[in-house]
């Protein structure tokens, strides 16, 4: 059927035609019976094993292609993963190190006007004298601190500005526009103008404004009929219209009627017509499967070999995820050993250098106590030859004593 092995693809033409040479080969071997050609038959069949094999080594090969393009993609996937990672990563970093140069040039910046601000006051003061505050040149001058104050000397002028803002409700939302909207007067929302009264008193003047009034009102009213007239459609007359009469119909076709027994007859012959027809196909259907069986059978055989080659795509498949599962296990286990040995390399590191520091300390504070003992002895030897001279002057001074005495 069409969902099971048809249509056939390049590998199941290749085993058909496989197993047609297969045949044909067979018919051509000795027969078994036959001693004297055992040689032949058996030279024959090494040949044609080592044939499969040969087929069967480059069906391996094939799958190992399959196999390594799985893998040779999945490379590329990862390598491309860890482009997208560093890319990021680099982007992240050049992004902080762009926010700290522009507040090091900032900082540079305001730096630079606060010299330049101290140089200038330094030059308007060259001999460093103090001066005091003049309150009628700073109320005098529009541009002082009175008036226009700085905001670097501590001075804000909008601060606090927000306790003036007014915060409400009927202006800050639309059902408070519309409460308020509602709470208003008519004459506010639908003003109503009055004219103001042009004829201010009574007499001649009034009769001549309405006389006049009137009369504009008569030629507008006279305009307005001619302009009527013109485009005015005469009537027609009442009594005096045409009626058309509709055109006659034509007359309605008839068919003979026929009779029952040929009516009986037509249905007969298409009936026959039918069975002729289907009867025809049949046997097309089954002159196009003789004609075809020999493919049939072979497609049929040929179908129970189609689990086998599924089962070996599967395996492959299985096999490259599980290749690849042991790849990132050991690349994560490299990774851990990499981190650790990294980690215990630091601390041992550290340690060495915490305990080379206190030796360099303990070294110099021993030099130092050494050469203090060193100070120390040498004035000890000094204070005790001083003490021997003396006490060998007062010896002698004794010894005189004694003789003068």
């Amino acid at each position: 059927s069409y969902t099971r092995g048809l249509p056939a693809g390049l590998a199941e033409v290749e085993m058909i035609e496989r197993a047609r040479e297969k045949r044909a080969w067979e018919k051509t071997l000795p027969p078994v019976d036959d001693v004297s050609q055992l040689s032949k038959r058996r030279a024959m069949m090494e040949e044609l094993e080592r044939k499969e094999w040969v087929i069967r080594e480059r069906e391996i090969e094939k799958l190992q292609q399959v196999r390594l393009q799985v893998l040779k993609q999945i490379l590329e996937k990862r390598e491309e993963d860890n482009n997208n990672t560093n890319t990021e990563r680099l982007n992240a970093i050049w992004s902080k190190k762009q926010v700290a140069k522009d507040a090091k040039f900032k900082k540079m910046r305001t730096e630079n006007i606060k010299a330049l601000r101290k140089l200038s006051a330094d030059r308007e003061n060259v001999e460093g004298k103090l001066s005091r505050r003049n309150v009628v040149s700073d109320y005098s001058s529009f541009a002082s601190q009175v008036y226009a104050p700085q905001t670097r000397v501590g001075v804000f002028l909008d601060r606090g500005s927000e306790l003036y803002n007014v915060k409400n409700r009927y202006l800050n939302t639309y059902e408070g526009l519309l409460e308020l909207e509602n709470s208003l007067p008519d004459y506010v929302t639908q003003p109503r103008i009055k004219l103001p009264n042009l004829i201010a008193g009574k007499g001649g003047a009034k009769k001549r404004f309405e006389k006049r009034l009137k009369e504009l009102d008569d030629t507008a009213d006279l305009i307005k009929l001619e302009k009527e007239k013109q485009f005015e459609v005469p009537a027609p007359p009442r009594f005096l219209q045409k009626v058309v009469r509709p055109p006659p119909r034509p007359p309605t076709p008839s068919v003979d009627t026929p009779s029952e027994e040929d009516e009986k007859r037509e249905l007969a012959v298409i009936f026959l017509q039918q069975l002729l027809r289907g009867r025809a196909i049949q046997n097309m259907m089954q002159e196009g499967k003789e004609k075809r069986m020999e493919l049939i059978d072979e497609l049929r055989s040929t179908e129970a070999l189609k689990p086998e080659a599924e089962k070996l795509n599967k395996e492959a498949k299985k096999a490259a995820r599980a290749v690849q599962r042991k790849q990132r296990m050991m690349h994560h286990k490299e990774n851990l050993a990499n981190e650790m040995l990294e980690g215990m390399g630091g601390k041992n590191i550290g340690q060495m250098a915490d305990f080379l520091s206190k030796e360099l300390v303990r070294l110099q504070e021993e030099q130092r106590i050494h050469a203090f003992a060193l100070l120390a002895e040498r004035k000890r030897r000094m204070r005790e030859a001083e003490e021997s001279g003396k006490r060998q002057v007062e010896e002698r001074r004794r010894i005189e004593e004694d003789e003068i005495w």
